[in-house]
């Protein structure tokens, strides 16, 4: 019996599994080569938009706060990130970058993004604008954030206003 073609919903998914795949190993063999877990190499580049709460940057993961304490507490130990008081709350703790995590982040930034960029040399520059806007709709209507670039900053809310500022 011949095998069939998988239906639309079938191959939407698999080409999803593929570049998550493809994406998930890039990660991986960079953040190796730099000597970091694909999730210290992800942390570095958060951080690097700007100092997060251990809450925030919990929820930014996913995680427990008790797996998020041991992720930062080995970033500590290799100097990558440090811990301070929020400025105006005595109790909360924000994570922020060391200079050598600053360097860590940018080198590992950039290498992922080189070899991630190069698997689309293949496509026409036409079909490259055309997955970015796809793969941004996607990840949009997941109410996925994948704004990770280490080189450009996080607009922040005007206190008085609420609209958005450098």
């Amino acid at each position: 019996m011949p095998a069939s073609s998988p239906s639309e919903p079938e191959a939407d998914a698999l080409a999803l599994i593929q570049l998550s795949g493809l994406v998930q190993e890039t990660f991986a063999r960079v953040a190796d080569k730099h000597e970091l877990t694909p999730v210290q190499g992800r942390m570095l580049c958060v951080l690097a938009r700007k100092p997060y709460g251990m809450a925030e940057l919990a929820r930014v993961f996913g995680v427990g706060k008790a797996n998020l304490t041991g992720l930062i507490d080995r970033a500590e130990s290799r100097g990558l990130v440090a811990r301070s008081l929020v400025p105006g709350d005595r109790r909360a703790i924000q994570v922020l970058l060391t200079d050598d995590g600053r360097r860590a982040a940018r080198a590992f930034h950039q290498e992922v993004t080189a070899e991630l960029a190069a698997y689309l040399d293949p496509l026409p520059s036409c079909e490259r604008a055309a997955f970015r806007a796809a793969a941004t709709t996607v990840a949009g209507a997941a109410g996925h954030c994948a704004a990770w670039d280490p080189a450009t900053p996080t607009p922040r809310a005007d206190p008085v206003t609420g609209s958005a500022r450098p």
